[in-house]
């Protein structure tokens, strides 16, 4: 019985010495982080500073690549009226400063297509500024009727776009018959034919 008491003390305290070695040990849990951002039509960014840009979108590509390239027209305006066109430098990289200028310009050209064709932003120049301001429907109403919108106004836009050519044509063709000698020729032709038709129609009667 003493021998059974102390085989269990002994157990008891070599529990006792694991559970505590075991507490001893310390577990290092990885860190999670966590950063709140905010999202909209440019893009992805934190909350806290906007500067910092996490994830951009094309409209704010395009936006950007259209104040960077008027701030570097009137750089390069400027510096024409300072006689460049002449400078020895400008005309050993003329070609490649028009080439990157080309660039830049179909660059723009592409992502304005791919924003019209979606048709839900509109870009328009800064009162008194060289920014760029945004427009569209969805600041005012949900996804679904800004399309809507979107499509009655480009449907009512092709109507106008098709009257301005179709008047276009036809004043086009009022000032070509009033020119005297074009005039002329017409009423010539128009006799020729009709003279043509009468004889035709005695000859088989």
């Amino acid at each position: 019985m003493a021998g059974l008491m102390k085989e269990t003390s002994s157990g008891l305290m070599g529990n006792r010495d694991a559970r505590k070695s075991h507490g001893k040990k310390k577990f290092k849990i990885p860190r999670k982080s966590f950063r709140l951002c905010r999202s909209d039509e440019y893009g992805t960014f934190p909350f806290v500073d906007r500067r910092l840009q996490l994830r951009t979108t094309s409209l704010y590509r395009e936006t950007y690549k259209r104040i960077l390239f008027r701030s570097a027209l009137q750089d390069y305006n400027e510096r024409v009226r300072d006689g460049m066109l002449t400078w020895e430098a400008y005309e050993e990289h003329r070609l490649t400063i028009d080439s990157s200028m080309q660039t830049i310009r179909h660059s723009i050209q592409r992502y304005k297509e791919r924003r019209l064709q979606r048709g839900l932003f509109y870009l328009a120049n800064k009162v008194g500024g060289n920014g760029l301001t945004n427009r569209t429907h969805l600041y005012h109403m949900p996804l679904k009727e800004a399309l809507r919108k979107h499509r009655q106004e480009d449907k009512r836009r092709k109507q106008l776009l098709n009257a301005f050519n179709n008047s276009k044509k036809s004043s086009i063709f009022d000032t070509i018959l009033q020119i005297p000698s074009v005039k002329r020729l017409v009423m010539y032709t128009l006799s020729s034919l009709i003279l043509g038709c009468v004889i035709i129609f005695y000859e088989r009667s």
